[in-house]
């Protein structure tokens, strides 16, 4: 196998991370989740990530209150169908996002139905290491869902800008405030200047 390559911008270049992208989708794969769990271990926090906003008594994202059952997603009511399948989804974002997934699991059933039904795709990027020059801006594209890369290095005013929900899953960071307590990206975000902070999990910042 390859080694991932880098990617270094220089001072006030600007640049799009993007699968479609003829310099990067050879960086790209796609994964097609059969399962919640799946789902969770791809976008979401680590073990010692959840573990550690348990001890901090802070929960991501609470079980919805509306459960969808497995047989409404395929059901031949227009209504109903549309809002099982409309709740499964904002369910399977929950589960993600949440330090207590264990709150979700009469919800499996009705999460994997969801998944095999919608033949969801997560477009995802393994690069080296990133570099981003002061004044210039990588734009993480609302269709790149996962960045795996070793480090992520912002100088000056550089900045990273996440057009949808992107998770990071980086060795350090350097160059970003840190944020106590770490949040998980929800739309659209920003990764601009700081101090050094190692990272294994999602961070959003509109410093």
């Amino acid at each position: 196998m390859s080694e991932a390559p880098s990617l270094k911008l220089e001072d006030g270049e600007c640049v799009t991370l993007s699968p479609t992208s003829e310099r990067f989708k050879s960086a790209y794969r796609q994964v097609q989740p059969r399962r919640a769990e799946d789902v969770r271990n791809i976008l979401g926090f680590s073990e010692v990530g959840a573990k550690a906003l348990q001890a901090q008594n802070i929960c991501c994202s609470p079980a919805p209150t509306f459960i969808p059952r497995p047989e409404d997603l395929d059901a031949e009511d227009a209504e109903i169908r549309i809002a099982a399948r409309r709740a499964a989804f904002v369910a399977l974002q929950a589960f993600v996002n949440s330090a207590t997934p264990a709150a979700f699991a009469h919800l499996t059933p009705a999460l994997d139905r969801f998944l095999e039904i919608t033949k969801a795709v997560i477009n995802a990027v393994t690069l080296g290491d990133i570099e981003v020059g002061s004044g210039a801006t990588l734009t993480i594209s609302p269709t790149t869902l996962v960045v795996y890369a070793n480090k992520v290095i912002i100088h000056g005013t550089g900045r990273i800008v996440c057009e949808g929900p992107t998770t990071f899953k980086i060795a350090s960071l350097e160059g970003v405030t840190p944020i106590i307590p770490p949040i998980a990206v929800s739309g659209a975000s920003a990764i601009n200047r700081g101090a050094r902070q190692p990272s294994s999990q999602r961070r959003s910042a509109n410093a």
